[in-house]
């Protein structure tokens, strides 16, 4: 027999294994592609796999192949911007308060209110009962506190807090802007009948003006469309004080008349309510009435200073 027949007592996998060793080692070169599994971080990819764009035939074996890669970099989270910030915001108004957190993974955002220590919120969910507080998740990583309708003693500091190990932090400053309103020539005015009275009110350290002015009669609010009232509003009006926001609301009366006596409130839209009261009077004789009040009260105060001065030198002489 030829001395190249195969021996039939041999096993089969005996005659294959050269063709499979010279299959492998004529196919062409195998490519491994690097992925980067997390394109959302700003930092080098988490996973890579350590090679050239190719593994060349050389490197496979008849034992087998395999691509080295490094272990996956875990990356603590980090907030994005400084380490204080300071927010303003008028009184009645909604607040919002920036937190900016990166590469957060599992963990969790809280609100603290720092006076109190107070948890207001982690990460969605609430722990207070005052539910003007809410938790925004916004686009670009942004975890916002919300305080809805501020009030004045929402003013002071605020932390986000990442629940890192140690605890990363930023804190907040809210400062609450609380506008005034003031009645020109005081809460008290008196005017003869048939005469225009002009009643102002003045808004003053607003964030931004007014988007109106509302006055009204007693409980009875004052419309456009009155006869003899009109409204006026004259907005950023600078005065001695360089307010730019200063915001004028008129109420003009025309011919006034006795039903016209009472309380004139005027309420802007972002700012107290203040409140004028007006005395009409009827003719030359009720003013001059009135005025001479003033000399009246004036000689009764002297009068009873002088008899108490008179007592005090008689109780000495009797001493």
């Amino acid at each position: 027999m030829h001395s190249r027949q195969l021996d039939a007592r041999a096993p089969m996998w005996q005659h294959l294994l050269p063709a499979v060793i010279f299959s492998l080692l004529s196919i062409a070169p195998l490519h491994a592609e690097v992925v980067d599994l997390t394109p959302h971080y700003n930092a080098s990819p988490a996973l890579s796999i350590i090679s050239s764009s190719s593994i060349s035939s050389s490197s496979v074996t008849a034992v087998g192949m395999y691509a080295a890669a490094t272990v996956p970099a875990f990356v603590d989270p980090y907030l994005d911007g400084y380490a204080t910030a300071n927010v303003t915001a008028q009184i009645g108004t909604h607040a919002y308060l920036p937190c900016r957190v990166k590469q957060l993974g599992n963990k969790s955002v809280s609100w603290v209110r720092v006076r109190d220590g107070h948890i207001l919120t982690v990460d969605r969910a609430v722990f207070i009962a005052d539910q003007r507080f809410l938790a925004l998740k916004q686009p670009d990583k942004f975890w916002t506190l919300q305080i809805k309708y501020v009030q004045a003693r929402d003013a002071g500091a605020y932390e986000c807090q990442v629940s890192t190990e140690p605890k990363v932090s930023a804190r907040v400053h809210l400062q609450v802007v609380v506008p005034r309103t003031e009645i020109v020539g005081g809460p008290e005015r008196l005017v003869k009948a048939g005469s225009t009275v002009v009643l102002r009110c003045i808004v003053r350290g607003a964030l931004e003006p007014p988007t109106f002015i509302m006055w009204y009669h007693s409980t009875e609010q004052i419309t456009g469309d009155s006869v003899r009232y009109r409204t006026q509003v004259d907005r950023n009006i600078p005065d001695i004080e360089g307010d730019s926001h200063s915001t004028t609301g008129s109420l003009i009366i025309e011919s006034a008349k006795k039903r016209d006596n009472g309380n004139y409130t005027c309420s802007p839209s972002n700012s107290p309510s203040v409140t004028v009261m007006l005395n009409v009077i009827n003719g030359e004789s009720s003013a001059s009435a009135v005025t001479s009040s003033a000399p009246v009260r004036k000689a009764y105060t002297a009068c009873i200073l002088a008899m108490l001065f008179s007592i005090i030198i008689i109780g000495g002489h009797n001493t």
